[in-house]
Order: structure tokens, then C-alpha cells, then sequence
């Protein structure tokens, strides 16, 4: 299981990897966090995130089942791998699709 604080993994603008390994990973957290964020706010987000692991060095074909719970958390759960993880520190990114732009803290 993933435990993720995303701010661990960003530039100091929070707005980037902090290293370009990351880069992959960053993305496909951001995806989840705007897809989270909007689906509890009743907006469209498009299609759920698909999953990124490669079991046996496959791509993973599960849709991850994402929402938010409590504050500043995030669970994801892939029904095909078994794949699962919590991310936590996304509430004052950009990427908090259920912040007004003033509440956004960059």
C-alpha cells in the first residue's frame, strides 16, 4: 500500500516534480487528486484514473475506484491488481479541484 504525501514529491513551487524521476509518479497523482477533488464536488472529471502498476511487467488494465476521505486524504483501489494507496497533502495545491481560487494557497 502507498502512503503518500505528495508535497514530499514536488518542487518548492508545489506545482512540479522535485526531481525529474518523479515525474511519472507526480502526474499520475495529480490525476487522481483532480479526479478526487472533483467527483466530491458533483463536477465532471472525466474518466476515472486507470492504473499504473505492471504486474508480471504488464500494464495493469483495472480502473482505480478513488474518493476522498475525511480532510486531507485520498484512498485509491485498484480492483484488478489489488493495488491500493492513501495520498495526503493536497489540499492547498492547484490541483484541489474543490477550492475556490481564493481558498487555493500556492
Amino acid at each position: 500500500m502507498w502512503v503518500i504525501d505528495i508535497r514530499h514529491w514536488l518542487n518548492d513551487n508545489y506545482d512540479g516534480p522535485a526531481v525529474p524521476q518523479l515525474a511519472l509518479k507526480v502526474a499520475k497523482i495529480k490525476e487522481i487528486i483532480i479526479y478526487a477533488t472533483s467527483a466530491c464536488t458533483g463536477r465532471k472529471a472525466g474518466l476515472a484514473p486507470g492504473c499504473w502498476r505492471r504486474p508480471q511487467r504488464k500494464p495493469c488494465k483495472g480502473i482505480l475506484d478513488v474518493k476522498v476521505v475525511g480532510q486531507d486524504e485520498i484512498r485509491w483501489f485498484c480492483p484488478v491488481c489489488g493495488d491500493e494507496g492513501v495520498v495526503r497533502g493536497w489540499t492547498s495545491l492547484n490541483w484541489n479541484m474543490s477550492s475556490s481560487p481564493n481558498d487555493t494557497v500556492h
